[in-house]
């Protein structure tokens, strides 16, 4: 699937509602799919995880639901029924989430099990035709990097994630590692720092890129990220759709 090409660009508001479940709610500018569903498939079940809708008008609704872990670990055991013999299905922790190769980052309750949206959340249409991928950034560029696995340019700027714990943990540290790039002898030090005092139920994570590293071939990557909490979506972030190719 190739979705570079970024072509629609969603203003984001975040609602709370006190009864039971946080609201994402934004306005997909030019919509033009009709209805239209937001979730993750499953390509080992083949079956949808619906988490949200697109309207014809092109309003966006995301439901957080409070027992979104529960719900996990009952797909999990669906997936685990139909898994090939040797692999077995397992919740992520904090510490296997937000880790480090040098061991850099402080934990406490690192054990704590999670889960989280996807960054990049597919667009369905009918029961499994894929229109494309949409996920909240503040630049196009940002976007096009998570949509190609990292094989556009990237740029200074905001991406959030969406993260559910069942219970409070914290991960504090910078993580430093040597990267190299596709041009011999040559490398960069990539750093996310992170402070993070994660809550038991949904926290809204703010990956902030401050610096970028252009290799000698023009490549741009990601090189410093402040990884921290925030209570509201910034201003500048908006939801970036592309389209199937």
């Amino acid at each position: 699937m190739k979705t570079s090409n970024i072509l629609f660009v969603a203003c984001l508001l975040f609602g709370l509602s006190s009864n039971a479940q946080d609201i994402i709610e934004a306005k997909v500018e030019n919509w033009e799919y009709g209805d239209a569903k937001i979730g993750v498939l499953d390509f080992m079940s083949g079956e949808v995880q619906e988490f949200g809708s697109i309207s014809e008008e092109g309003n966006m609704e995301i439901q957080l639901e409070t027992n979104f872990l529960e719900k996990m670990k009952k797909e999990m055991e669906k997936e685990q029924q139909k898994a090939p013999e040797g692999w077995k299905a397992s919740l992520k922790t904090v510490s296997g989430t937000f880790s480090c190769m040098a061991n850099d980052l402080n934990y406490e309750n690192g054990e704590t099990n999670l889960s989280s949206l996807p960054r990049q959340l597919f667009v369905f249409t009918g029961e499994k035709e894929i229109l494309g991928l949409i996920m909240p950034a503040s630049t196009k560029a940002i976007a096009n990097y998570f949509f190609s696995y990292g094989e556009e340019n990237c740029s200074t700027g905001k991406y959030l994630e969406w993260t559910y714990l069942d219970e409070p943990a914290t991960v504090n540290g910078t993580c430093s590692i040597t990267t190299f790039t596709r041009t011999p002898n040559e490398s960069y030090e990539a750093k996310e720092t992170y402070s993070l005092d994660l809550q038991k139920g949904w926290n809204l994570i703010e990956y902030n890129i401050t610096e970028i590293f252009e290799e000698s071939s023009g490549k741009i990557h990601p090189k410093t990220t402040e990884v921290q909490l925030v209570e509201n979506i910034p201003p500048e972030i908006s939801w970036h759709f592309s389209p199937e190719k």
